[in-house]
Formats: structure tokens, C-alpha cells, sequence
């Protein structure tokens, strides 16, 4: 994410944005009620004289101001979809009638969001977007003998990518050699998402991750230059799960927000689960906790902080010098977090 223009007096941020992730940064952003300008397509009329011709719809660019309803970012989509009334417009075209502007990172990827206020949660949002911009996106493979997983780590979450099945099992091979054509799959899937800088991380149980990695540098030397192995009990997605969880990502790239994110919930849940344990969760707890200024972490799901209750907390934390951090939930340990109300506070003291 780039910013191009700042004029917080106005309320004015106009961004460009450069990847997937910046579309989900944006998407925690962008809220009702912000007046959003940017270039889009929309049908004009074109009523000719002739009365023997039709009337016709032609889609023309024009730069559009839409008053915000509904912000809507499908995980691991291309777009983001910001639907509302359109309050500014060439000619007055359109003015008062709906729209939606797609926002992506090829064409339509420049726009200013204009706030009555801007949070400071959204400031450090954006300050984080551009420290990011540089980060590499990390590559996953989790196999055994059985099935491949491969997978993309974004700052919004994991992506699984493709599934290889190897069609074979150990009483069915008789030596390694067996599985080159599960390998030289598993490869040339490697080959689609994988530049000379993107690092990866191989995982699974047993030896085939192992195995994988000796074939791979043999065919492909200069794409296994950057790797690690990390033994986990499961293959598959749950397999990619337990390395972010076990801090592997760590190891290989600085600052992930996702591994970031779960450290912090498996440290939140691990709390809660000891009978004196340094941690409240749910809302009235969180509060009563903030209010009495015994939060040292504030955790709070990205739903809550779009809504009053969750911008209490928030401005509670700040009063009282509380850190805190925004959980994505589409990953694994945001879902999880999701599941206890999306509130927890990890405690100085009890009280």
C-alpha cells in the first residue's frame, strides 16, 4: 500500500493499492458511513433521436464519490466490493442511486477514503499496510505418503492452494523412488507461486518431508536455496496450522501478522485454561478489567472493532495505556478466538 495524499484536517487519505493484503487492510478501514472517491464504470444512457434505434447502455469511466453502506472482502479474492449511494458525480449523474466500486490492484486500485474521524487504530492500519509492502509472501508444503497441501501465507491469512494426491502408500513402494511422480507434481505446482526470493517451509510427519526436500534440491536447486523443515504430528492444512502456532514462521520471516496474531490468542486461551491464570475474556469482563486498568493486552476480534462497543474498548485501552491488537478471523487461531466472543484481556493482575 502506498499513500498518496494525507490531509487528516480534511479527513482525506487517498491509497494505491499493490497487493491482496492491502485490499484486506483496506477492508478493515473502510467503514459506513465514509465518503469513498474513485474511478469506476458506469451504464449511461444513450438515447438517440432516431426513434427506430433502441436505447443503449454504455459503461463509461468517471470518478464517483459513494457514501459507504456495505464493505464486503471475499478471503483470498482479487476485489474488494465497497457498495453505497453515490453522492458526487459529473453532471450530477447518478446522484442519490446505488454503486458499487470492485477496488483491485491493477486498474481500479487507486481511491480516497474520506472520515469524519479517523481512528488511530485505522492510522497504524495504514502505517503497517506500507511497512509491509516489501514483505514476501511465504510458501507452504505439507505432505506425508499419502497427500500434499500447498499453501501461500499472506498478513490476511493461509491460503491453500492445491491438493496432490500421491496414490500410493508405504506397503505399496518399495523404495523412495516411488514417489518421484508424486514429488515432480508437488514441484511444478512449487514453480507457479514460487520466485528465487520467496521462502518455504516444508512440514509434515515422518520422513517425506524430508525425502521431498533432497528430490527437490536435486531437480530444482535454485528454488530450494531458501528452505526449512519443521516436524509436525499432522499433514494437510492442520499440519501448516501447527507450524504458525509453534512460531516456524519466525524463523523465516519477520513481523507475519497471522503468526503474530496466534502467538497472541494461544497465549490469551493458554491463560484462560489455568485456574489463576492473567486473563478475562467477553465483553462486561474485558470492561470491568480496562476500567480498572488491569489490562496489559487488549486482544479484540476485527468484527468488534467496527461496531460502538468494540471503539469503547479501544478508547478504554488507550486511556489507560493498554496495549492492544486487532485478530484477524479468518484464519485458524481468529476463528478460534471468534468462538469466545472475540473479546479476551490479558491481566497485570487480578483483581
Amino acid at each position: 500500500m502506498r499513500v498518496l495524499f494525507k490531509d487528516l484536517r480534511h479527513g482525506e487519505i487517498k491509497l494505491l493499492m499493490e497487493n491482496m493484503d492491502d485490499l484486506w487492510h483496506l477492508s478493515n478501514i473502510i467503514e459506513a458511513g465514509d465518503l469513498i472517491r474513485a474511478v469506476t464504470f458506469r451504464a449511461v444512457t444513450d438515447q438517440r433521436d432516431d426513434k427506430i434505434r433502441s436505447k443503449k447502455m454504455e459503461k463509461k469511466p468517471m470518478r464517483l464519490g459513494l457514501r459507504v453502506e456495505k464493505v464486503e472482502f471475499h478471503e483470498f479474492s482479487n476485489r474488494l466490493r465497497v457498495h453505497g449511494v453515490i453522492e458526487e458525480g459529473p453532471q450530477d449523474i447518478g446522484l442519490g442511486s446505488y454503486h458499487t466500486f470492485n477496488i483491485d490492484t491493477e486498474g481500479s486500485n487507486t481511491l480516497s477514503v474520506i472520515k469524519e474521524k479517523w481512528r488511530q487504530h485505522q492510522l497504524d492500519r495504514i502505517d503497517e499496510a506500507v511497512r509491509q509492502r516489501s514483505q514476501p509472501v511465504l510458501l507452504f508444503v505439507s505432505l506425508d505418503d499419502e497427500k500434499a497441501t500447498i499453501a501461500l501465507l499472506r498478513q490476511s491469512g493461509v491460503q491453500q492452494i492445491a491438493e496432490v494426491e500421491s496414490h500410493r502408500s508405504g506397503k505399496m513402494c518399495q523404495s523412495d523412488s516411488d514417489y518421484n511422480d508424486y514429488y515432480n507434481e508437488i514441484l511444478s505446482i512449487i514453480k507457479t507461486y514460487k520466485t528465487l526470493d520467496t521462502p518455504m517451509i516444508i512440514v509434515g510427519p515422518g520422513f517425506h518431508k524430508d525425502y521431498f526436500a533432497s528430490y527437490g534440491k536435486s531437480k530444482e536447486p535454485g528454488l530450494f536455496k531458501s528452505y526449512i523443515t519443521y516436524s509436525t504430528g499432522h499433514a494437510g492444512m492442520n499440519g501448516v496450522y501447527e507450524a504458525v502456532k509453534n512460531k516456524v514462521v519466525d524463523q523465516v520471516v519477520k513481523d507475519n501478522r497471522v503468526s503474530l496474531e496466534t502467538q497472541w490468542v494461544e497465549r490469551l486461551l493458554e491463560e484462560i485454561k489455568k485456574q489463576d491464570g492473567l486473563a478475562v475474556y467477553g465483553y462486561n469482563e474485558v470492561k470491568d478489567a480496562l476500567m480498572r486498568g488491569a489490562v496489559s493486552k487488549l486482544l479484540i476480534s476485527d468484527r468488534l472493532t467496527r461496531v460502538k462497543e468494540g471503539e469503547e474498548l479501544l478508547d478504554l485501552a488507550r486511556s489507560n495505556h493498554s496495549e492492544f491488537i486487532i485478530i484477524n478471523t479468518q484464519h485458524d487461531a481468529g476463528r478460534k478466538f471468534d468462538g469466545i466472543g472475540g473479546v479476551g484481556a490479558l491481566l497485570r493482575y487480578r483483581f
